[in-house]
């Protein structure tokens, strides 16, 4: 699957954020809190467009969160790398 560069910059601009949370190694806490902002987030959107169907909007965010992470562990985006240092 193709991303659109806007797309991936605004990813870009989230995981460089994460990584200066993460120094000092809160990687751990910095991913957990990563994940619950989506929630926190997505919910927040879909309620405010009257979103009525909750079960069909979990279900939504959860496969595509399926297809992030495993797009991701596969490399079909790019290389994910560990930052050196």
């Amino acid at each position: 699957m193709a991303y659109p560069p806007e797309f991936l910059k605004l990813v870009d601009k989230f995981i460089d954020l994460a990584n200066q949370l993460a120094e000092g190694g809160l990687d751990g806490e910095v991913s957990a809190a990563i994940l619950f902002a989506a929630g926190r987030y997505n919910a927040f959107n879909f309620l405010s467009h009257n979103g009525t169907e909750q079960d069909k909007a979990v279900d939504f965010y959860v496969s595509e969160y399926r297809k992030a992470i495993v797009s991701n562990l596969e490399g079909v985006v790019g290389p994910v790398v560990k930052p050196q240092g």
